[in-house]
């Protein structure tokens, strides 16, 4: 993996590159603004014999000027001849100039804000791509809320410095003109101005670097405020419960209260760079002044005019320092949020699960099992595991908590990604087939059913694709959900809530079938998809999923044994490992760990 740079202009660029935005995307504008500043510096240029002719009332000697001279003997004779006529050239000339450089500095700013949001919108759409190919156990060890802010918040603010780039291109390119014309007035006296510039450097640096220290720890806090925020709104039963109202929110006001001191001390910190400015303007003003009178004597260096322009250069010209120097705290600034972003793009810790080439058409013997061994968290979960599943049949596989039941579902789903060589289909490695064709072909029913804030119709057709009416209807009657839609106000097409709230748990269980039966898959896992129902629920339900696994390879994973009892083989695990398996009637009869949780269960 290529290694990221330590600069934040390195990142910056690194981040380009990893988002596919290439040099050339942002050449219009930065043109736009190049020409600008250009024209910006000619129309300062011709403000020193503009004022030199009004003030002389004669502009004969415009010809005799460097490089303006040969371009007005370029005007007819008689136009030369005439004062005012040259004075009307040279007046036009620079009102040219300046609308020239308003319009082009207005087309730098409208293709670069294109540019910006183009950019910005295409960085979201990669880091979602990104969040999309992590596996599950990179979600089960982070928090979605700073998921949240990286997509919605710091994309953007990683990309800041880009979004102001042509203003700091015309600020550095008018500032070149404007030294020109500084040298071209009074070499002399540009002399004098440097080192008060310099000094607005090293002030601006001091500020940059505490905004740099700054930004991370304001990035950490916004995070941290985020994650509280979603952690709550999506557990508010718990704290309804609880009664712990009052206690969260002290606990959000105290993150709430960081964040807010850290942005007041970042924003005071940018808000100096302004006032730093305009000092050093100052002084740059009294050292001109002190220079011209003390060190040069009150010998005339340059006309009156001339000197009239020096003065409104310099006051530009720091103008334009003071945004050069200050776009380095926006670069500082963007540190905390940049690197949190490109943690996305880096691929340590995001437990890709990546598919095979071999295209997988179905199954025609069975799955096995062989020395299966899996862990997370430093924590054994699965140890030397070994079962065979036969094509067609139930098998159901039970055990205390922490078995190890639900880790096994996740790597037959391929949510997370098993060793090489411990699960296979007909005798071939699950690993090698393509993830796309091996999942179209399995099918599950949670005890949890994931639903979105949509339409019930939408929430049954998710990932599906050209489901006629028919095949519709059908699968609404066999998982005994078409009374219930009969009754709803606005039939199918009802909006269920967040995450299906206004849905009962068997409701949300029966919709979850009817998924699977439209997916049409030959192996279908039941991951205790009745254990938290009533037991009138569960017989219906149950009867759903009795119709639903005729015909197909189902693998069942039970807390409820009596919901097992037709299952043609039960493997029996604990603590990661098959202590038993055989049929209801051979695994009652030995009398052993399934006879003990039998027994709990009847009665």
């Amino acid at each position: 993996m290529q290694l990221q740079p330590s600069s934040t202009f390195g990142k910056l660029v690194y981040l380009l590159r990893r988002i596919h935005i290439r040099p050339i995307h942002i050449i219009i504008p930065i043109s736009f603004a190049v020409l600008a500043a250009t024209f910006e510096g000619v129309g300062m240029g011709l403000l020193v014999p503009i004022l030199n002719g009004f003030l002389k009332q004669s502009f004969s000697f415009v010809t005799d000027t460097p490089v303006l001279g040969d371009i007005m003997q370029m005007l007819p004779p008689a136009v030369l001849a005439n004062d005012r006529l040259l004075f009307a050239v040279l007046l036009g000339s620079f009102i040219c100039i300046y609308i020239l450089k308003s319009l082009l500095r207005l087309l730098s700013v409208i293709s670069m804000s294109y540019f910006s949001e183009r950019t910005i919108h295409h960085l979201r759409k990669e880091l979602f791509a990104r969040y999309l190919s992590f596996g599950k156990l990179f979600f089960d060890t982070s928090n979605i809320g700073h998921h949240g802010v990286v997509l919605l918040e710091f994309s953007r603010k990683a990309l800041q410095p880009l979004i102001g780039i042509d203003k700091f291109i015309n600020s550095l390119f008018a500032l070149s003109a404007y030294l020109v014309v500084m040298l071209l007035i009074s070499w002399q006296l540009t002399i004098i101005a440097i080192p008060p510039f310099l000094l607005l450097h090293i002030l601006v640096k001091t500020v940059v670097v505490r905004l740099r220290n700054l930004s991370h720890i304001t990035t950490e806090r916004g995070s941290a405020l985020n994650k509280k925020s979603i952690e709550i709104l999506s557990t508010m039963p718990l704290v309804k419960a609880y009664c712990t109202q009052r206690l969260e929110q002290q606990h959000y006001t105290q993150i709430s209260d960081q964040k807010a001191r850290l942005d007041f001390r970042g924003n005071i910190l940018l808000s100096f760079i302004q006032p730093i400015q305009e000092t050093v303007m100052i002084l740059v003003v009294a050292t001109i002044f002190g220079g011209a009178l003390f060190i040069f004597g009150r010998s005339q260096i340059a006309s009156a005019p001339a000197l009239i322009v020096y003065f409104y250069v310099v006051v530009n010209a720091t103008s334009k320092f003071g945004m050069v120097s200050g776009f380095r705290g926006v670069m500082a600034h963007t540190a905390g949020p940049l690197d949190a972003v490109l943690t996305v793009f880096d691929d340590t810790g995001k437990f890709f699960v990546r598919g095979g080439s071999t295209p997988f058409s179905g199954m025609t013997t069975g799955i096995a099992c062989r020395d299966l061994s899996f862990s997370y968290n430093e924590r054994m979960v699965l140890k030397n595991l070994s079962f065979t599943i036969d094509k067609g049949k139930m098998t159901a596989i039970v055990g205390p908590s922490g078995a190890g039941k639900s880790t096994l579902i996740h790597l037959l789903m391929r949510y997370y990604d098993c060793p090489p060589q411990s699960i296979f289909i007909d005798g071939q490695d699950i690993r090698s087939f393509t993830l796309e064709s091996y999942l179209a072909h399995v099918a599950i029913v949670s005890q949890e059913t994931l639903l979105l804030h949509d339409s019930l119709r939408n929430n049954i057709l998710y990932g599906l694709e050209d489901v006629t009416d028919e095949a519709l209807q059908e699968v609404l009657r066999r998982a005994r959900l078409s009374e219930f839609i009969e009754r709803l106000p606005q039939g199918i097409a009802t909006l269920i809530g967040d995450r299906g709230v206004k849905l009962s748990g068997g409701e949300k269980q029966r919709v979850a079938i009817a998924r699977a039966l439209l997916r049409g898959a030959e192996i279908l896992i039941l991951d205790e998809a009745t254990s938290s129902l009533d037991s009138g629920t569960e017989k219906l339900i149950q009867e759903a999923i009795d119709e639903a696994i005729t015909g197909r390879t189902a693998i069942v994973i039970a807390h409820r044994l009596s919901t097992i009892k037709h299952a043609d083989k039960i493997i029996v695990l604990k603590d990661g490992q098959s202590v038993e398996e055989g049929t209801l009637e051979e695994l009652l009869d030995r009398k052993e760990l399934f006879h003990r949780l039998w027994e709990e269960q009847k009665f």
